[in-house]
C-alpha cells in the first residue's frame, strides 16, 4: 500500500444550518510523484465538500485537507450520528484507493408550526375544527392541545389530547368548541378563543379562533308559524263557505250512480262465473312463472352490498429546490381504495417568489404564485376525489428565494408545503 488516509478523530457536533470542519491527513507510502482525487461519500455527500480536491504529493511527503460540512436547516436531515467516508484515488494506481471513516453527530433542532382550520365556525350547540400541526423539527416531536376563553363561555374537547408527529410529517387533531350556555333567541354571539399547541420540551404555538354562537330557535321560525296559522285559518273558512255545500250533492248523486253500477256488476258476475272453470288452467300456469321469478329474486338480494368503509387520512407534500428550478412531491392512491379530499392548507413560510400547482390525475386542483400568499386553506363542501392509482402531484416553481427576517443564514431554496385532509374510501366484498 502506498498511499495512508486518517481523519482527525476529534468528535464534531454539527448544528442545521452551520459550518464544522474535519481535518483530513494523506501521506505518500510510495517511491514516485503521485497524484490524489478526493471526494466524499455516505449520506452526507450532498451537503459536504472537501478542500482541495486534487492534490500532488513527493514520495515520503504528507498534507493537509478538509473536509466541510454545511447540514441545513430542514428534516431531511434527521439527528444522532452520521457516518462518512472520504475516497482517496491515486491517479497512477487507483486500485489501491482507500476510504477513510469518520463520524458527525447532527444536533437536534426543533421548529412547529400550526394552523386552525376553519378560524371561524358557526353553530347552534357546537362545532369541530382541525388543527393541522407540521413538524419541520430534524426529530419527532410529541404535542398536547387545549383551547381556552377569556370569558369562560366555552367548553373544549380535543381528539386525540396528545399526539406525536414524525420529523417532516404533519398531523390532524380535532377540536370540539361548544358554548357552555344555551341561546333560545336574539342576534348570534361571536365569542373569540384560543387554541395552544404546546410541544413538549419546546416554545407553544397560539391560534387565535372565533365560534358565532346562533340562536336554538331562528328569527324566522316565528314568521312562519303566523303564516301557517293564516293558512289554516283560511283553509277553514273555505271549506264552510265553498266546499261543504257542493261535496254534500255530489255525495247523493254519487250514491244513485253506485246503485246502478252495483247491478251492473251482478249481471257480469255470473258470466264471469261461467268463464272462471277455463281460467283455472292458465293460473296454475301463471303461478308456476311467479314461483321461478321470485327464485330469481331472492339470488339476486343474496348478494347485498355493504357501504364503503370510510377510513379518515391526512398527509404532507412538501418540496424544497433552488431558484430557477422546478420539482415536485407525489402521493398515490393505494391500491383498492379512493380517496376523497376536503381540506387543503398552503404553505411558504419563507415567502418565495414563483409558482405552485396541485393535480389530481388529469384534474388541475389549484395554481398560484408563492408571493401571494403565506398560508393559506381551503374547504370543499364537493370533495375532490380520487381512484386507485391515480397521483395527487405537488409541482414547485422556484424564481425567487425568499428572505424571512431575522434568518442567519439565509435560505438558499425555496420550502412550500401542501397539507391534505379527507378520507379513504374502501368498498367491502359483497355478503352472501
Amino acid at each position: 500500500m502506498t498511499t495512508t488516509a486518517t481523519l482527525d478523530p476529534t468528535p464534531v457536533m454539527l448544528d442545521p444550518g452551520g459550518a464544522a470542519a474535519v481535518p483530513l491527513q494523506i501521506y505518500n507510502n510510495g517511491e514516485l510523484v503521485e497524484g490524489y482525487h478526493l471526494e466524499v461519500v455516505g449520506p452526507a455527500k450532498g451537503w459536504a465538500s472537501i478542500e482541495p480536491e486534487d492534490v500532488s504529493l513527493y514520495p515520503g511527503a504528507s498534507t493537509t485537507a478538509t473536509v466541510m460540512f454545511f447540514p441545513p436547516r430542514s428534516a431531511a436531515v434527521p439527528a444522532g450520528e452520521l457516518r462518512f467516508g472520504v475516497r482517496v484515488v491515486p491517479t497512477e494506481h487507483p486500485e489501491e484507493t482507500v476510504v477513510p471513516e469518520g463520524s458527525v453527530e447532527v444536533l437536534p433542532f426543533m421548529e412547529t408550526t400550526a394552523e386552525l382550520v376553519p378560524r371561524t365556525s358557526h353553530g347552534r350547540r357546537g362545532a369541530k375544527v382541525r388543527v393541522a400541526v407540521d413538524n419541520r423539527g430534524n426529530q419527532p416531536v410529541t404535542v398536547g392541545l387545549r383551547g381556552s376563553d377569556h370569558a369562560d363561555a366555552l367548553q373544549f374537547g380535543v381528539r386525540p389530547a396528545v399526539s406525536t408527529v414524525g420529523a417532516g410529517n404533519a398531523t390532524f387533531t380535532q377540536l370540539r368548541v361548544e358554548p357552555v350556555r344555551s341561546m333560545w333567541r336574539g342576534q348570534p354571539r361571536t365569542l373569540p378563543y384560543t387554541a395552544t399547541v404546546e410541544p413538549r420540551d419546546g416554545t407553544p404555538v397560539t391560534l387565535d379562533g372565533t365560534f358565532v354562537q346562533e340562536p336554538l330557535i331562528p328569527s324566522w321560525l316565528p314568521k312562519l308559524l303566523l303564516a301557517l296559522l293564516a293558512l289554516a285559518a283560511a283553509l277553514v273558512a273555505l271549506w264552510f263557505l265553498v266546499l261543504r255545500g257542493a261535496v254534500q250533492s255530489a255525495a247523493q248523486e254519487a250514491v244513485q250512480d253506485e246503485v246502478d253500477v252495483v247491478q251492473e256488476q251482478a249481471e257480469a258476475a255470473e258470466q264471469a262465473a261461467e268463464e272462471a272453470g277455463a281460467a283455472a288452467g292458465g293460473a296454475e300456469q301463471s303461478a308456476q312463472v311467479a314461483g321461478d321469478a321470485a327464485v330469481k329474486a331472492d339470488e339476486i338480494v343474496g348478494g347485498t352490498v355493504l357501504p364503503p368503509t370510510e377510513i379518515p387520512t391526512s398527509g404532507r407534500l412538501e418540496v424544497d429546490t433552488g431558484a430557477g428550478s422546478t420539482l415536485d412531491d407525489t402521493f398515490v392512491v393505494p391500491e383498492g381504495q379512493t380517496i376523497e379530499l376536503t381540506d387543503l392548507v398552503l404553505s411558504n413560510p419563507q415567502g418565495d417568489f414563483g409558482r405552485v400547482r396541485l393535480e389530481m390525475g388529469d384534474q388541475v386542483v389549484l395554481d398560484s404564485a408563492l408571493e401571494n400568499f403565506r398560508d393559506l386553506d381551503y374547504h370543499f363542501i364537493s370533495p375532490i376525489v380520487g381512484a386507485a392509482g391515480d397521483e395527487l402531484v405537488m409541482t414547485l416553481e422556484c424564481n425567487e428565494v425568499g428572505k424571512p427576517p431575522g434568518q442567519t443564514p439565509p435560505p438558499d431554496e425555496c420550502a412550500a408545503a401542501i397539507y391534505f385532509g379527507g378520507q379513504l374510501l374502501t368498498p367491502p366484498a359483497p355478503v352472501p
